[in-house]
């Protein structure tokens, strides 16, 4: 073992990881981003949201990096925050015990239970559930909805099937999403994941809205904020429709259309991310001077939240399609910009911009460029 620090936390860490099932405790170093963007993001809710008493589970907690950075982390301006960790492994649960003495809390409470046990006997009690599996979070998303307060409650999800999501494996997309997957755009995955919750979420008259959500490298993540009764309920679900791609334009249809072949869905059509919790993470990140790759995405998605778009143009397909050189994407955005477009880079696609400027727009504008190039 070896002691690490993430965030403010001290981490009893294994030495030798081939970050896979084979581990006997699983430690994720790359997921760090992953962690200082969610206690950000948390951070950010409970400076909006008032709550007396913040409880928090972390039900698949492994090594407890997660669960421990929330209870050390976490500042309740009006009242207290309490973790609970879970996982089945009682190597992990071990592992975890060390780290809260290595940390000195008292606010956190360890279990050695199956995630949807643990989450099943504690109906509508969490403010907070964050399912971070090794893999997709679809096993967990029932039990962690009826374990979750029915206002203003979070469910946190990381998907790490993001090959599934983004259409490689359509007949597992299918089973375990019960929705068709769109190649070439990875944020309509994340929107399809959302879809899902959603329609889990709902039959408890549950209604879901997103405030966060992101992809960074192999996986999608996403916060999603509970509201209560049949009505909010169906407004969610009245969100969610189809999409078809084609040459980098998504042609939308809402659900009550029906499905058409070509179109993939269903997939959340509504904005994905809350500008003033985004805002308050960006500040809580530079405040707390957390990496600065996660400071970087929150900032790029502060900037994506001013363009109602879905996905993005990118600029390499949209060259090779019509065959052009491609330009720099800073001058394209600066000319867009002139042209009265509003245009943003997007934080997980390094070729793709986001803008309200139709497609037709760019590609004028791609060939003007290069005219005058020559």
């Amino acid at each position: 073992m070896k002691i690490i620090t993430e965030g403010n936390t001290k981490l009893k860490v294994p030495k030798d990881r081939t970050l896979s099932k084979k581990d006997k405790i699983f430690y994720n170093p790359i997921m760090e981003i992953n962690r200082d963007i969610s206690v950000s993001v948390i951070q950010s809710f409970l400076n909006n949201y008032k709550r007396d008493e913040f409880i928090i589970c972390d039900p698949l907690g492994g090594s407890g990096a997660r669960g421990l950075r929330y209870a050390k982390e976490l500042k309740n301006p009006s009242g207290t925050v309490k973790v609970v960790i879970g996982d089945i492994n009682p190597n992990a649960v071990k592992l975890a015990k060390e780290n809260l003495k290595v940390n000195e809390l008292d606010n956190v409470e360890i279990i050695h239970k199956d995630a949807n046990v643990l989450l099943s006997e504690n109906f509508r009690t969490f403010n907070v559930v964050d399912l971070d599996p090794f893999g997709s979070p679809n096993p967990y998303i029932d039990s962690a909805v009826r374990s979750c307060i029915t206002k203003n409650g979070i469910l946190c999800m990381t998907a790490t099937d993001t090959a599934v999501l983004c259409g490689a494996y359509k007949k597992a997309c299918i089973r375990n999403y019960d929705a068709i997957p769109l190649k070439g755009d990875k944020e309509v995955a994340i929107r399809l994941l959302i879809g899902y919750a959603i329609r889990v979420a709902s039959k408890y008259d549950v209604g879901l809205r997103p405030i966060f959500s992101h992809i960074t490298d192999h996986y999608a993540r996403t916060f999603l904020i509970t509201e209560r009764g049949a009505k909010k309920a169906d407004e969610a679900v009245k969100k969610l429709g189809y999409i078809k791609n084609v040459n980098e334009e998504k042609i939308i249809k809402i659900r009550e259309e029906g499905f058409e072949k070509g179109f993939g869905g269903l997939f959340y059509l509504d904005k994905i991310n809350d500008l003033n919790i985004v805002n308050g993470a960006l500040k809580v990140a530079d405040d707390r001077n957390y990496s600065e790759r996660s400071r970087k995405i929150i900032k790029t998605i502060s900037e994506e939240c001013q363009i109602n778009q879905i996905g993005c143009y990118d600029i390499h397909e949209i060259c090779s399609f019509i065959k052009e050189l491609v330009p720099p994407i800073n001058d394209l955005m600066d000319g867009l910009k002139q042209n009265g477009f509003k245009v943003s880079r997007t934080h997980y696609n390094p070729n793709g911009i986001k803008t309200d400027a139709k497609v037709v727009d760019v590609v004028e504008w791609i060939c003007e460029y290069n005219k005058n190039k020559k």
